[in-house]
């Protein structure tokens, strides 16, 4: 039951097309919406279909209290539809609500999104997570890139992770598909800007314009909201349009892209970065090892691969990366196993291994964003233990010392090094009991509480200290968040900003190429 204290909603549906989407919409509307409490506002946009919708959906919400049907004289666009229904038909002080027709609801999401904008003042818009929503998806980025993210899947890991995740995030925008305003917001600076008209991009503009304002966009992680996603724009069309209202979101707000880049590898909660490695879709246990520079860290790296090899479990895929020099030497001593330039390393795994003697130091807030787990890898802690060489390499010794303070398990080369390993994390308060030895005698044992370790739940504390710890130290811009575009990409956005049309036209045919 709707708390008669909060405010008002007005549920603002622009129709256009896709009849069976609408019509899934209208009935989740009508199961998960007060409507004694909120309203539904539906607004037809003169679509080819116009007429035929307009008959089923009258014949669908007819007698249905809180249901509200309108009809454009003539097409207005997205843009121009949202404006006209939230400026001139409704007439209410409610929050407004605008909701993709593509889009199904689930129960209390009207509840929990206005409770979240209205936690603080200084909240302006916020939007739920979702299948398909761009920085909104959950979850986000994938252990197998070429799997969809599918509304059961979306659904599993939300079930899962809810109560795990912060109530929300401040982002830089909210995503227009399911997108809630303070309606004080809307009487202060209008609605969307006709430039980017018919659409895409209107609702990143309005969230930039208003946080200049000092209002946030937020994500509310507790409530989700499933998405077809791009119905109105499909082709070349929606391409053209993209780039060309890319451009102007860039011209207007040149941090933007940097921000978003900040966001998804900065200020997300670790939980939401690895949320599909925290509720694996599959049985397998997805592993990369790091390869170092130099002799011996390639046999570092080759004693880890091995550990690995020995795992009694046939779930276990490895993925190997390895600098630039290294790579030959890689790929002829691990065949059958995939591997990858160090800076072309992206996606997420189950757990990272490597040996931080063995990487620049600067290595570790990039290695931080691909696995919940950090495994390491050591040989000797000589420059830990003596003050000498801490001096001299003062940078070394702390990246040292931060990976095995981070690390979930510690692969000591003998005894001595366990015990010396164990030493050190006592001082800094961390629980020793993860430390393993990889001597050829000991390999079986090892190898079996490995096995154990990735098959536990991740310590989700120990993962938001490492995380927060490693972002902290991060650069806030693009360039140490990954690696730098392609020449082809930066070609392409330079393109973009002198001819957008050509740009669309461009990344069509690419489109048609690599689908070829």
């Amino acid at each position: 039951m709707t708390d008669p204290r909060r405010r008002a909603v007005t549920i603002v549906v622009p129709v256009y097309g896709d009849l069976p989407s609408l019509i899934e919409c209208v009935e989740s509307l009508e199961q998960n919406v007060d409507l004694t409490h909120d309203q539904v506002l539906l607004v037809n946009d003169c679509g080819p279909d116009a007429d035929e919708i307009e008959r089923a959906l009258l014949d669908r919400i007819g007698g249905v209290a809180g249901f509200r049907y309108e009809r454009n004289e003539r097409n207005l666009g997205f843009v121009g539809n949202c404006n006209r229904a939230v400026l001139e038909l409704d007439t209410t002080d409610n929050d407004i609500l605008l909701l993709n027709s593509d889009t199904i609801t689930t129960p209390g999401f009207v509840d929990e999104l206005s409770a979240v904008l209205h936690l603080s003042p200084t909240h302006g818009v916020v939007c739920p997570r979702s299948n398909n929503a761009t920085i909104a998806s959950l979850p986000y980025q994938l252990r197998v890139p070429s799997s969809p993210r599918t509304i059961e899947r979306s659904r599993e890991v939300h079930r899962a992770l809810a109560e795990t995740l912060p109530r929300f995030s401040i982002a830089p925008v909210s995503m227009g598909f399911c997108f809630l305003i303070r309606r004080e917001l809307i009487a202060r600076f209008g609605l969307f800007d006709e430039v980017f008209a018919p659409g895409y991009g209107e609702e990143n503009d309005f969230c930039l314009r208003v946080n200049a304002h000092g209002f946030s966009a937020l994500i509310a992680h507790r409530v989700i909201v499933f998405h077809a996603g791009s119905l109105s724009f499909v082709g070349e069309r929606r391409n053209t349009l993209r780039t060309a209202h890319e451009a102007i979101l860039a011209s207007r707000y040149p941090w933007y892209g940097s921000m978003v880049q900040s966001y998804l590898h900065v200020d997300r909660d670790p939980v939401d970065v690895f949320a599909d490695a925290l509720v694996p879709g599959d049985d397998s246990i997805r592993v990369l090892v790091e390869f170092g520079e130099g002799p011996i860290a390639a046999q570092t790296a080759t004693a880890i691969v091995e550990t690995l090899r020995a795992l009694p479990d046939d779930r276990l895929v490895l993925t190997v990366s390895a600098p630039p020099g290294a790579r030959r030497e890689v790929a002829a001593r691990f065949p059958g196993i995939s591997h990858y330039a160090a800076s072309a390393v992206s996606g997420i795994w189950d757990a990272v291994m490597f040996d931080p003697a063995a990487i620049d130091p600067s290595r570790l807030p990039v290695l931080n964003r691909f696995a919940p787990r950090w495994i390491v890898s050591v040989g000797d802690l000589g420059g830990t233990t003596r003050w000498a060489d801490r001096a001299a390499n003062s940078t070394a010794s702390a990246a040292m010392r931060e990976a095995l303070t981070s690390a979930e398990a510690v692969l000591a080369s003998d005894d001595s090094t366990a015990l010396a390993v164990a030493s050190l994390l006592t001082t800094r308060r961390v629980d020793s009991s993860t430390i393993l030895t990889t001597g050829p005698e000991r390999r079986p044992e090892t190898a079996d509480a490995l096995l154990d370790l990735l098959r536990r739940p991740v310590d989700t504390a120990r993962l938001r200290a490492r995380w927060m710890r490693q972002t902290s130290s991060a650069p806030r811009s693009t360039p140490a968040l990954g690696p730098r575009p392609s020449f082809a990409r930066r070609v392409a956005r330079r393109l973009a900003r002198i001819s957008p049309r050509a740009a669309g036209a461009a990344h069509s045919v690419l489109r048609r190429v690599r689908g070829a």
